[in-house]
């Protein structure tokens, strides 16, 4: 325990003398940041070089290497995927970069669009801006599906919060209010890789508020809302379209891509049904 203060401890140093930060250790304390976001907006494991001083995540005992088959070696002349295996080291760094405007969540989305080298990547880049608004507007509080949706009058007026979900050990499915400084996880999301990943969280989110689906299921990103008055729990299945213009065909593009009965499968077009004369 006193491993991990004495780490937040180093790192806060780092980050208030800002000068001093961009001398020695801004990279280093970069690099943590990406690491952090990536695992808890996705539970994804982040490639590191391992030169210059990329290795003191590890040495710090922040950072830990994905399982390895044959060797604990590093490779200089390979990447290492890393990830912040220790809840506690998670909560309290992501409460310390949000007090330093270039670490925040806002700061690391900004600079993602930024550098995102072409419309795929942004894309990619992208897929983290629904998450953060949901938050934003839900997280913690109960507000009108109108802030959010454009829906009909009595649907946009009843109010919901975001909740994660877990399962206990009875085996009971429970629910829990999440926001950006509570919940039931040290993570806000998983990023799928393969229909298995979906249906395990599916079956048991394990405290986690968001799923983006692999790229086959349909949806960009899955979260479930809770009713203030029924209690009733919404399933939200959301489509990023990045596209100067929103046509007839990329909005029906993305219904098609959220309907449960489409997912996994593959729309090659829609042709309308012209009516017989006789």
């Amino acid at each position: 325990m006193n491993q991990h203060y004495q780490i937040v401890s180093v790192i806060s140093l780092l980050l208030i003398h800002g000068p001093t930060a961009y001398l020695i250790g801004e990279e280093l304390i970069q690099c943590l940041v990406d690491a952090l976001m990536r695992w808890t907006l996705g539970s994804e494991l982040t490639s590191i070089p391992i030169e210059c001083d990329m290795h003191d995540i590890i040495a710090l005992g922040v950072g830990f290497l994905d399982k390895m088959a044959s060797t604990r070696k590093f490779d200089p002349n390979a990447t290492h995927l890393v990830y912040i295996s220790e809840p506690l080291v998670v909560l309290s760094l992501s409460s310390l970069f949000e007090q330093h405007s270039w670490t925040t969540r806002k700061a690391w989305m900004v600079r993602s669009f930024r550098i995102a080298p072409n419309k795929s990547s942004l894309g990619f880049a992208f897929e983290g801006g629904p998450l953060c608004v949901l938050m934003e507007i839900f997280g913690g509080k109960f507000s009108p599906l109108a802030d959010a949706f454009h829906c009909s009058e009595s649907l946009g007026s009843r109010r919901a919060t975001l909740v994660s979900l877990k399962r206990g050990a009875d085996g009971v499915m429970q629910s829990h209010p999440v926001s950006w400084n509570a919940g039931s996880s040290d993570r806000f999301g998983l990023k799928a890789r393969s229909p298995a990943d979906v249906l395990t969280f599916l079956d048991n989110p394990d405290g986690k508020a968001f799923l983006f689906p692999d790229t086959h299921m349909g949806p960009d990103l899955l979260c479930f809302l809770q009713d203030e008055k029924t209690k009733e729990l919404i399933v939200l299945a959301l489509q990023d379209k990045t596209t100067p213009r929103l046509d007839a065909r990329t909005w029906q593009s993305a219904i098609i891509s959220v309907t449960p009965q489409f997912f996994y499968t593959m729309v090659v077009g829609i042709t309308p049904c012209n009516p017989c004369h006789t």
